[in-house]
């Protein structure tokens, strides 16, 4: 990594991934650095937009139309769920991810080089038919409809479109031309580069605007970051931020939610030699990242922007790592406690032999055992490949993440630290996880978190367990998103998982989508965990149904819909055109025949992409400077989507 600091702005170079950094100080100076990407450049910024959206609604808040203690439906009253508990989620809880909402609407969120509001105008409908998975107040778990919610909650109170609003309320103010919905700046010249395995592709447009649909670029993020210094009120009053920046945290491990931000207080990750209060709020879409990390009383924003291969733990460190700079700066330093020794028992205590069970998280379901007594054993049972991670019991009455065999001179402690502890809340039993990492070129990283909760066995009657056993193995192929979806381009399908020696639970598993279920009866299951924070993040309900003579795969609330792979025909060379239907994708297998190739007549208003037999996309019609001239993999899948009365020529 290279690396140049200055008291106004910083240039970051990381492998292939260039991102613009600007961290600014009290005089809020900037001095623009040429780099591969330029500090004018436009990137979405995910999840940070919803500092924008809880900045829009404390704006309210302070001029007295907007209570953030009153119920959501004061406000929106057509909101309404299955569950009568939603009567009781207010604004405060949507802001502070206690709402119990159950995590995302799908929908047609993120969109190739488009721009469309039916995602906002769906929304409401969507939540009709789902539930809650805990009531309002209770558990705090990251939710993404929270802030779209919060989004129609600011525009019935304001009387403007969201978009409007963020530019008359939050951008003009500050002065930033560059900032802004992706409705305002669909098209902007100085849009990211979007590259996904080195290939240049359109660029991803997020429609759901209150939770990840800002745009911006590094410095006018950073400035932005700077209406949250202590006295500073050119946006909200010092009162609204100090709501804002109060941690509703129950534990150590809980996360550190204010509202908005994902942690208004770094102190029990980072050691400081001086107290400091740092607020942090990190952004992932699927090709592009962003972090905003504001230090209120010593004046320092920072900012990160990131696109194409990266991910978002690389551009956390890097914001991190840049306040550390920026910190150091005004004479405070931050250090890391290095993994320490733990003192290694070899029995295991009989109060936790009897914890030995089937636990849960929302992406997997694991198993816990004692293997004679020795040490703890956890394998995700619904892995493709299991792997058993053991851990030793240690003095201080945790337990050690071990590497090596057992009864072996190479079973040691890891190197990087894995610390689990049993704890109850609120009756249930979990497992809390303390790691302590090292990245290069970034140094240490910390967390702390709820991993697991212990479920137990589920019962189920042997017909229902049947006929999920019966669908094992089997994957469900996204069909009714709009063409311009980027989900055909990360996770075209999920396959099931039914784990062997236990009843009534099973997962889901896609490159985007891992979920946990167990099962209601022979074509429904449901989302079951309770965790706070990422672990229990999004919970789903699904169910499976048949419509004229295909198997299909919904959500409860009907924003997704798959087609089982049985359901799927061959594309055979007398196949010449495909008539497209709004909401129908027409998926079909690619076999071992004699059409190698073929080229492609795509219109406007529909897509096709081409994937290998492991469901990796090799071609589709978002890649720049492609073309339509296309080699068929053998054994792959294609899928045409599109608009009704569009057809797809194949020649």
């Amino acid at each position: 990594m290279m690396k140049k600091i200055t008291a106004a702005i910083a240039a970051i170079m990381i492998l292939a991934a260039i991102p613009v950094t600007a961290a600014y100080g009290a005089d809020r100076e900037t001095t623009p650095v040429q780099t591969e990407k330029k500090a004018d450049t436009v990137s979405a910024i995910g999840s940070v937009s919803k500092i924008f959206c809880t900045t829009a609604a404390l704006q309210l808040y302070e001029q007295g139309l907007l209570n953030i203690d009153a119920p959501v439906t004061d406000y929106v009253p057509e909101f309404t769920m299955q569950d009568e508990r939603y009567k009781d989620i207010t604004v405060r809880m949507l802001m502070n991810h206690t709402s119990g909402l159950m995590g995302m609407v799908y929908d047609d969120m993120i969109l190739y080089d488009d721009i469309d509001t039916t995602y906002h105008d769906r929304f409401i409908g969507h939540l009709k038919n789902s539930r809650l998975k805990a009531d309002p107040g209770t558990l705090a778990t990251y939710s993404n409809d929270g802030f779209t919610l919060l989004e129609i909650v600011v525009e019935r109170v304001s009387g403007e479109s969201f978009t409007d609003y963020v530019e008359n309320h939050i951008s003009k103010p500050l002065k930033l031309e560059n900032t802004g919905t992706a409705a305002k700046m669909y098209g902007n010249k100085n849009t990211a580069n979007i590259f996904v395995g080195g290939i240049p592709y359109d660029t991803d447009y997020c429609m759901a605007f209150g939770s990840g649909g800002i745009m911006s670029t590094a410095p006018e993020l950073c400035g932005f970051g700077t209406a949250f210094f202590k006295g500073d009120e050119t946006l909200l009053r010092q009162s609204s931020k100090d709501e804002m920046q109060k941690n509703n945290a129950r534990d150590k491990y809980e996360n550190a939610f204010g509202l908005g931000w994902d942690t208004v207080d770094c102190s029990q990750n980072w050691t400081t030699s001086k107290d400091v209060r740092i607020m942090f709020k990190s952004g992932s879409l699927l090709h592009q990242y962003a972090g905003l990390m504001v230090a209120p009383d010593e004046q320092i924003s920072v900012s990160v922007t990131m696109n194409g291969a990266s991910s978002g733990g690389a551009t956390t460190m890097l914001t991190e790592s840049l306040m550390i700079s920026a910190l150091a700066q005004k004479g405070i330093t931050v250090t890391f406690d290095e993994p320490k020794v733990m003192e290694a028992a070899d029995k295991v205590p009989e109060k936790y032999l009897k914890m030995a069970d089937i636990y849960a998280r929302e992406d997997g379901i694991f198993k816990v055992e004692f293997p004679g007594g020795k040490y703890m054993g956890i394998t995700e049972i619904t892995a493709e490949n299991p792997k058993t991670k053991r851990y030793m019991y240690t003095a201080d009455d945790s337990f050690v993440l071990m590497d090596g065999e057992p009864d072996s001179d190479n079973f040691v402690q890891a190197g990087d630290q894995e610390l689990l502890t049993f704890t109850e809340r609120n009756g249930n039993i979990y497992i809390c996880k303390y790691a302590n990492t090292y990245a290069d070129g970034f140094g240490r990283y910390i967390d702390l978190s709820y991993y697991l909760q212990r479920v137990g066995e589920f019962h189920v009657s042997d017909s229902v367990q049947q006929a999920w056993t019966q669908r094992n193995g089997k994957k469900y192929y996204m069909t009714n998103m709009k063409y311009s979806n980027v989900f055909y381009n990360v996770s075209p399908c999920v396959k099931l998982n039914v784990p062997e020696g236990i009843n009534g639970c099973a997962k889901f598993t896609g490159e985007m989508i891992m979920k946990t279920m167990s099962f209601t009866n022979e074509n429904k299951a449901e989302g079951f965990v309770l965790i706070p924070g990422e672990a229990g993040r999004e919970l789903t309900d699904f169910e499976v149904f048949t419509e004229n003579g295909c198997e299909y795969l919904r959500t409860v609330d009907q924003a997704m819909m798959l087609v089982s792979e049985d359901s799927i025909y061959d594309l055979t060379a007398d196949i010449h055109e495909i008539v497209l239907e709004t909401g129908r994708a027409k998926w079909y297998k690619i076999g071992e025949m004699d059409l190698k190739s073929v080229t492609l007549d795509i219109p406007e208003k529909a897509a096709v992409y081409i994937y290998d037999k492991f469901d990796n996309v090799v071609y589709s019609s978002y890649m720049n400077g492609y073309g339509n001239h296309v080699t068929l993999p053998e054994s792959g899948k294609i899928v045409f989507i599109g608009e009704s009365g569009e057809k797809v020529g194949i020649g």
